[in-house]
């Protein structure tokens, strides 16, 4: 059994013009049932070494604050902010994690949307990048000895929350390409600040998306090249079936507004 979790960064909802964010990355972190303890554990011993306790109970790894300075790192020099992130990431190494994610560049998606549906039909990037990830957790659970199941956890985001339960209730009933054969139970949403491990999940996600910006010619901010030469390995990579997606995509939103589309 694997817990898979989610999150994301670059998310601005249906405003697909934010010229400060043009790239969103779904992430996806793979923890085998049987190390999840011991990531946790791990997890929480770097903790104890940049913020020893005691510490709010609310208290939690925002990708943004670590590696802006903000907030309760502000005081925190950026040598030992970085030091940090290479610690959380070199815990995902040891016990061998793996990473899915897609990066979806919203300019091109907006205008796929808008070729589409027209330009009165408004789609969140999270609702097509989410199936593009999961096709290639199935298959790459599929892929491993044993075929082992999945369960996919999330970070408590009211605005995509109903897509995501939906789109894995339908996504686990149909057949063809997009069936997800290894996923069991609901989608879970928790709240990230009690899971450390999707507080891991959020710094990978913000990594990758850096990485992302910079291969279409946004900010290149190299305090961000160790983190992304750390997470290359644990990178699988698959078949997303794109185009499989974006077809099923436009079959769910037609139903959604009969008569409203040609």
């Amino acid at each position: 059994m694997y817990l898979i979790y989610f999150d994301e960064s670059g998310n601005t909802g249906n405003n697909l013009n934010d010229a400060q964010q043009p790239i969103f990355v779904l992430c996806a972190l793979a923890v085998p049932k049987a190390k999840w303890l011991q990531v946790e554990q791990d997890l929480y011993a770097e903790i104890e070494k940049i913020y020893p306790s005691p510490r709010p109970d609310n208290f939690e790894i925002h990708a943004t604050e670590l590696m802006s300075g903000r907030d309760w790192c502000k005081t925190i020099p950026i040598a030992n902010r970085l030091a940090f992130r290479d610690a959380w990431f070199a815990v995902a190494i040891k016990h061998g994690l793996k990473i899915v994610y897609r990066a979806i560049v919203k300019k091109r998606f907006e205008r796929w949307m808008h070729a589409t549906f027209g330009t009165g039909i408004a789609v969140n990037p999270h609702v097509t990048a989410f199936p593009l990830v999961a096709r290639v957790v199935d298959d790459w659970l599929k892929s491993l000895p044993g075929s082992p199941l999945g369960i996919f956890i999330s970070d408590e985001n009211k605005e995509i929350v109903r897509d995501v339960e939906k789109s894995i209730k339908v996504l686990r009933g149909i057949e063809g390409t997009l069936k997800l054969g290894q996923i069991i139970e609901k989608g879970f949403f928790i709240d990230s600040s009690k899971s450390v491990v999707l507080q891991l999940c959020d710094l990978c996600a913000l990594t990758l998306r850096k990485k992302e910006e910079a291969k279409v010619g946004f900010r290149d901010n190299p305090i961000y090249h160790g983190g992304i030469a750390m997470l290359e390995p644990l990178i699988y990579r698959g078949d997303e079936a794109l185009q499989d997606v974006l077809d099923w995509i436009t079959t769910e939103e037609k139903k959604k507004r009969p008569g409203t589309m040609s």
